[in-house]
């Protein structure tokens, strides 16, 4: 009883105060409070570290979403109202239990930040080429045995994380990422970097192949 007055006197203060922040982070929560869909103006929303298993509908409704942190709960899909929040920003899924990238994801076409770290996603879809202003990509820690060509068209792509999984590959497309900054592709099954990638991923990997060696 005192963990939901807790949660529910923070989302009534924000109602109250028209905050644009909504922090509910470790709080045990296994649902989305109903009451957060009388945020309509909430912009940044932040619910890491609870066990939420579901996403409602409803949360489509918040057109003023900009965040949506959902690191580290038990989330296997997302609904396809979500697709309506088209002001998204930053989206971070990392320490789910995807297995696939919910297709509503396309509909996210101004991300700046997508982070699908430490699920079980096997495939990344050829429309992650779309993403025209994302400048984080953290796909780290998941099963990917191949990336698709259209990653080579983020042209905003500062940073991409693909370590620990089982790529045996980069593709050359990644080579037309001119503003890329930090490629970050240790613990895989790579046989060498490209010689394009190499100012990008420095010692590291070497170190790396190394020690297996």
């Amino acid at each position: 009883m005192l963990l939901d007055s807790t949660v529910e006197q923070r989302i009534a203060q924000a109602l109250a105060e028209n905050a644009d922040v909504l922090d509910l982070r470790a709080l045990r929560l296994e649902r989305v409070p109903e009451s957060v869909r009388e945020l309509t103006g909430i912009a940044h929303l932040r619910l890491p570290f609870n066990r939420i298993a579901e996403i409602p509908d409803w949360l489509g409704e918040l057109r003023s979403l900009r965040e949506l942190d959902m690191t580290g709960n038990r989330l296997h899909d997302l609904p396809d109202p979500l697709a309506n929040l088209a002001s998204l920003r930053e989206l971070r899924l990392a320490g789910n239990a995807f297995v696939s990238v919910p297709p509503c994801l396309r509909s996210f076409g101004s991300l700046d930040v997508l982070d699908l770290s430490d699920n079980h996603i096997t495939v990344i879809p050829e429309w992650f080429g779309e993403y025209p202003s994302l400048t984080l990509l953290d796909l780290h820690g998941n099963l990917l045995e191949s990336l698709p060509a259209s990653l080579g068209d983020l042209s905003s792509l500062t940073r991409l994380d693909v370590a620990d999984n089982e790529l045996g590959e980069l593709p050359e497309s990644l080579a037309r990422l001119s503003s890329l900054k930090e490629l970050d592709a240790s613990g895989n099954n790579l046989d060498e970097v490209p010689e394009w990638a190499m100012h990008l991923v420095g010692e590291d990997w070497d170190e790396d192949e190394e020690e297996e060696g």
